[in-house]
């Protein structure tokens, strides 16, 4: 027996920003204010009160909300008890995802809900990987320690591997989201991946040799043709060959090459829209932000992390 079973291919981005735990005295307020990003919180200890697009909602210990970008939202601390939240603004470019993310202004999971998914798991493990990052820097160990115990400790560094459990535990997190929503389930089993066609040996070797190609124009002009020319194929043969291994047509590989460098200088480095947009091979910047719209749904000067949200004084918990 000889079973081969091909998952779809995927190219997303997850963007993290104000990522925090805090802990709030009664009488506590956050004023009215939205973010371009999605909002997802979770509440430690106490309650608050949310005032969401002008409709009350209460938070209580347990609970769970995520807000849809751009929601107006306010919210208070009226207990009487201290109010403890972790909080997170994310967003991710997967055109599904984010449409059912979109579904709905706000999404609220009770803590008696959250018991029947794994939303409880995912918490108590992220509760670890904060507890792993803050406590050596006080000098304590992480056994058997709670975030409400732990002192201020300002900014922490991730290791990479901490990193990526972070983004892993994200993505989870909003999965059982998605699982609350009837309309997003129905939506992702309507879902078909397509499996490419069986190819050669040969065929394989020929598309690996133009994805390296591909790879060297990310920063340089160049064309499909030219990549066919130089392997002495047509540009049909050249585009049915790298569709087959690949499962996408060349021209739509290199334009997620250069969608994922354009996301990385964007969030990584200092370099302006107008550079960013030559050093990829751009005639003009309105022709990139074009692009990048078109590629992630929105432009580069959206998805460029705000400093307003992860400031050091006065950031926006909410």
């Amino acid at each position: 027996m000889n079973i081969d079973v091909h998952f779809p291919n995927i190219t997303s981005t997850l963007q993290i920003v104000g990522c925090h735990f805090s802990v709030k005295p009664p009488g506590w307020s956050f004023p009215n204010h939205h973010h371009y990003l999605f909002e997802l919180l979770y509440c430690w200890s106490g309650s608050v009160t949310h005032m969401i697009n002008g409709r009350k909602l209460d938070l209580h210990a347990g609970d769970w909300l995520l807000l849809q970008s751009g929601v107006r939202h306010q919210m208070q601390n009226v207990s009487g008890e201290t109010y403890s939240f972790f909080n997170l603004h994310f967003d991710i470019d997967d055109p599904k995802l984010r449409k059912l993310l979109s579904g709905s202004k706000y999404r609220h999971i009770t803590k008696q809900d959250s018991e029947h998914s794994s939303l409880p798991l995912y918490m108590k493990e992220m509760e670890l990987l904060l507890l792993r990052s803050l406590l050596p820097v006080n000098g304590q160990s992480a056994a058997n320690g709670t975030l409400e115990a732990v002192p201020d400790g300002g900014r922490i560094e991730l290791t990479s591997d901490n990193q990526m459990a972070l983004q892993a535990y994200t993505l989870l997190i909003v999965r059982e989201f998605i699982r609350f929503s009837s309309a997003g389930a129905a939506a992702v089993q309507q879902s078909s991946p397509s499996i490419p066609n069986e190819a050669t040996q040969s065929e394989a070797d020929t598309a690996h040799a133009i994805e390296e190609k591909l790879r060297s124009m990310i920063f340089a002009s160049g064309s499909i043709s030219d990549i066919a020319e130089e392997l002495h194929l047509s540009r049909s043969q050249c585009s049915k060959i790298f569709t087959r291994v690949y499962g996408i047509p060349p021209r739509q590989y290199l334009s997620r090459l250069k969608l994922n460098k354009a996301k990385q200088l964007l969030v990584n480095s200092d370099m302006t829209i107008e550079e960013i947009s030559s050093r990829l091979g751009f005639g003009s910047i309105s022709h990139f932000s074009r692009q990048f719209r078109r590629w992630s749904g929105m432009p580069p000067t959206q998805f460029r992390p705000k400093p307003s949200i992860s400031k050091e004084s006065g950031e926006a918990e909410g």
